[in-house]
């Protein structure tokens, strides 16, 4: 498994924690975003003892296992082979202790995406639907899980159903145009997706270099119409004459 392909799981959980802010205090983000600066510090052992310590006085507080999984699971996103068990029993103390949590879902699946248990990331994120019916992430997460197993139609519904419910959520398009450039073979639709993906994350260069594939996708399809090699249905014919087929800037 590719484990660049994971940071939208990372990206998406520490996002989402915002919203567990309101159930369990204020200060939640502010701990989670110091978790996520150590890491990039590389100063997670300190924190991961400052958590230990604090789960060892309060072992029965669900947030303080659900941090101190969320340190782990950054710490051995850093190991090659990693197992992410700490991280696993952690996590899953934290769901035992309130079943009810949002987010430790979240967190679940993103230990059994890295262990290629994408089966269990789906259960995983189904429970988060179940919870909160209403973020688009945890249907943008359940995408990525069925990507996983190559199940490509039921990935493109979920990022549908992702974009519905927020429409902001820029990687959501982005897989919907891979999916379609890829699979659908809808280089329309794919060009659609690229462009508000890269409309919403203007700097993103993955973005811009994905618009362009589909540009030059077009150009071929446009190519071969003149040449009359291919015949198009009138309304999609008309619909590629009247695109502006000019590749951006990556850089």
């Amino acid at each position: 498994m590719k484990r660049k392909n994971l940071l939208p799981v990372i990206l998406s959980l520490v996002l989402a924690v915002s919203l567990l802010t309101a159930a369990y205090g204020q200060d939640l983000k502010t701990r989670v975003n110091e978790i996520e600066r150590a890491h990039l510090d590389g100063k997670l052992d300190g924190v991961i003892n400052k958590y230990k310590g604090q789960v060892k006085e309060n072992p029965n507080d669900p947030v303080l296992h659900y941090l101190l999984g969320i340190a782990y699971l950054y710490s051995e996103m850093d190991v090659k082979e990693a197992t992410f068990d700490k991280a696993y029993k952690e996590l899953a103390r934290a769901k035992e202790l309130d079943p009810n949590m949002k987010y430790v879902n979240y967190s679940l699946g993103t230990v059994y995406w890295y262990r290629g248990e994408h089966e269990k990331a789906l259960d995983a994120y189904r429970e988060e639907i179940r919870l909160d019916p209403e973020d688009g992430w945890n249907y943008y997460n359940l995408g990525l899980a069925y990507e996983g197993l190559k199940k490509w139609d039921k990935a493109w519904s979920q990022y549908i159903i992702a974009i519905e419910k927020d429409p902001t959520i820029h990687y959501a398009h982005n897989n919907l145009g891979g999916i379609a450039l890829n699979w659908k073979g809808d280089f329309f639709r794919a060009l659609d997706e690229f462009k508000a993906a890269m409309e919403l994350k203007p700097d993103e260069k993955l973005y811009r270099k994905n618009y362009n594939k589909a540009v030059k996708k077009l150009k071929g399809l446009k190519d071969s119409v003149e040449k009359g090699e291919l015949t198009l249905p009138t309304d999609e014919k008309k619909k590629l004459n009247s695109l502006d087929l000019k590749e951006v800037e990556v850089e």
